[in-house]
């Protein structure tokens, strides 16, 4: 695994929601009378011995077999699942892992884990060790909007791109260089977002809204996860530094999905699923997979589609500008607009370069959300945002246009239907006349 974690200690209390509107409504427990007449929803005890990385082609659908013998049907995409495979394969990723899902409703549409450094690495996706790096400041610009403060909102600042100092969070009429804090999301400009937490926010906000996008709690999901590990310092230097990304704050791919997800979603973190249904060795239906339901609020929908608008600037002009585009300029997935965060840290001993990417797309109505994970050596190949933007491709243009020319081709191949036969013509009966 790639354990980085030790020693770090979760401090984050749960919450329902940042703002405390409201929290996604608890299922009414059935009347003790009531009896189920059909399959039952598929149960951890169903899922015995299930693992989420082994799985095979059944049709067109990618099937996990369980060692009593019975088969899980998931929920993934098998060309979406199968593509993002072999292209970590094919760069010879150290360590990587991608998530796509339905932002609406959870349903799991890519599940990979891939290591050519450590073949015994174990499930990435559920690994809740990497730092989140600057993909937090998707959770401290949440804050920001929610304190007062708008996508125009103008800061100028010094340093910080490696590095925050006390001068660099400190207003100083030497800081030269000024942007918005839309810029600064889609920039990943430390020292903004550094700078308008000191002033504008606290440890306790900051750890609610770490809570409320579930850090520090065990998500709900299919298979058991691990809370992501959270620590929001009170020491003001390092308060910022951890509101900007910088250490403290930890995530599994699976939980930078949801994240994802609950933008993309208007602020409604979903319930992950990957499970359709268990069947048996004869197809009969042993339990199915609970109705798509929301796991909970986290901040206010027009706090979330500012967030979006403002995630867009990482493709358009931010750090993931030159990846999503061609030397020319032209997108790679022309006429859609995405959403993203990049998110870049380091560790030493041994080296361990971490790269992220999360976000979604279409932006204005999305339909999948990806997070992507890839930690390099000193020799590396691709980063996160490449990754994610292959998947993104894949998904959003390759795939549909390979369906359309297949359905193009089977309607040209099919036998021309024979014309109905006119109706011979009757003539009409002349009337009479008296």
């Amino acid at each position: 695994m790639l354990g980085l974690a030790s020693g770090l200690v979760g401090v984050v209390v749960a919450l329902a929601s940042a703002d405390g509107l409201r929290s996604a409504p608890a299922r009414r427990p059935p009347q003790a009378h009531a009896r189920r007449t059909g399959p039952a929803v598929v149960s951890r005890e169903l899922l015995r011995g299930f693992n989420p990385l082994q799985h095979h082609v059944d049709g067109e659908r990618l099937v996990s077999d369980l060692p009593n013998g019975n088969h899980v049907e998931l929920t993934l995409d098998p060309g979406l699942q199968a593509f993002t495979e072999d292209v970590l394969e094919e760069y010879r990723v150290p360590f990587g892992a991608l998530v796509a899902m339905d932002p609406h409703t959870g349903r799991v549409l890519a599940y990979v884990s891939h290591s050519s450094a450590n073949p015994n690495a174990g499930d990435l996706v559920l690994d809740p060790t990497p730092p989140t790096a600057s993909v937090f400041k998707v959770i401290t610009g949440s804050a920001l909007i929610d304190s007062g403060q708008t996508p125009s909102t103008r800061v100028c600042y010094g340093g910080g791109e490696h590095r925050l100092s006390l001068n660099d969070i400190t207003d100083n009429p030497a800081h030269r260089n000024c942007a918005t804090l839309a810029q600064a999301m889609g920039g990943s400009i430390n020292a903004i977002f550094a700078k308008l937490s000191d002033q504008h926010l606290n440890p306790a906000t900051l750890e609610r809204y770490a809570s409320a996008f579930g850090f520090g709690q065990t998500l709900p999901f299919d298979f058991p996860t691990r809370p992501s590990p959270a620590e929001v310092p009170t020491e003001r230097l390092e308060f910022a530094r951890t509101s900007a990304g910088f250490w403290h704050m930890h995530m599994s791919p699976l939980h930078a999905a949801l994240i994802g997800a609950t933008i993309a979603n208007d602020g409604v973190m979903p319930r992950a699923f990957m499970v359709e249904r268990v069947i048996d060795n004869d197809r009969g239906i042993l339990g199915v997979a609970a109705a798509p339901s929301a796991f909970r609020s986290v901040i206010p929908a027009a706090t979330a589609r500012t967030v979006n608008q403002m995630m867009r600037m990482t493709v358009t002009e931010g750090t993931s500008r030159r990846t999503f585009h061609d030397p020319a300029g032209h997108p790679f997935l022309p006429g859609i607009e995405i959403a993203g965060k990049t998110g870049t840290l380091s560790a030493e001993n041994p080296y361990r370069g971490y790269t992220w990417w999360v976000g979604f797309a279409p932006a204005d109505h999305p339909t999948i959300a990806v997070a992507a994970l890839i930690v390099n050596t000193p020799n590396w190949r691709i980063k996160a945002n490449f990754l994610a933007r292959e998947a993104l491709r894949y998904y959003l243009v390759e795939a549909p246009a390979t369906r359309a020319r297949a359905a193009a081709r089977a309607a040209a191949a099919a036998p021309a239907t024979p014309a109905t036969p006119a109706a011979p013509t009757v003539p009409a009966t002349p009337s009479r006349t008296n």
